[in-house]
């Protein structure tokens, strides 16, 4: 993907300024990191912030395409404090940063629809034109050098990210609705 390409051209950008100009450079792959501020147009958000509405009667489905995708998902604010634990290493490096377990988009629909006591199946509805015109490959972080140098542990499981999340969106629609 273009996005792919991205992050790889700045990691060797970094890597060679690093290294030909002697600069401080630090630097990470962070894996999807997802919270309660994301924009709609992510996933997660477009589906914390559907089941709520249909929790209050504001909307009737829930429309997503490729449920299956599996994904590594953290939460954004852990992401933030480890980069700021990168920043203060003594020798600049790269850390790979996410939870290194994978949950598909279905999972995380299932769970945010049984936090409202709702049964999903009767809300999602999938369109096939939302599907990604080529299949991305499914990846989860290997966090073992983070984990070594920097003593990063994962805190917010993907249950927890969830309740964040939904109890944020339902807030704010509680908050519509009066």
């Amino acid at each position: 993907s273009i996005y792919a390409l991205g992050k790889v051209t700045a990691y060797f950008a970094c890597k060679m300024y690093r290294e030909v100009y002697n600069l401080k450079v630090y630097g990470a792959i962070f894996y999807n990191h997802e919270s309660e501020i994301r924009p709609e147009e992510y996933v997660t958000r477009r589906i914390t912030k559907a089941v709520a509405r249909i929790f209050y009667g504001k909307q009737k489905k829930l429309v997503l395409g490729d449920i299956n995708a599996q994904i590594d998902w953290g939460y954004a604010k852990d992401y933030v404090e480890v980069a700021y634990k990168i920043t203060q290493q003594k020798k600049p490096d790269f850390f790979i940063i996410g939870t290194g377990i994978k949950h598909s988009v279905k999972d995380f629909v299932k769970k945010c629809f049984a936090y409202v006591n709702l049964d999903y199946k009767k809300y999602l509805k999938i369109d096939k034109k939302l599907f990604r015109p080529s299949k991305t490959v499914s990846l989860s972080s290997n966090t073992n050098k983070a984990k070594k140098i920097l003593n990063y542990k994962v805190k917010t499981n993907l249950n927890k990210l969830i309740t964040i999340m939904m109890k944020n969106d339902l807030k704010i629609e509680e908050q519509n609705n009066n």
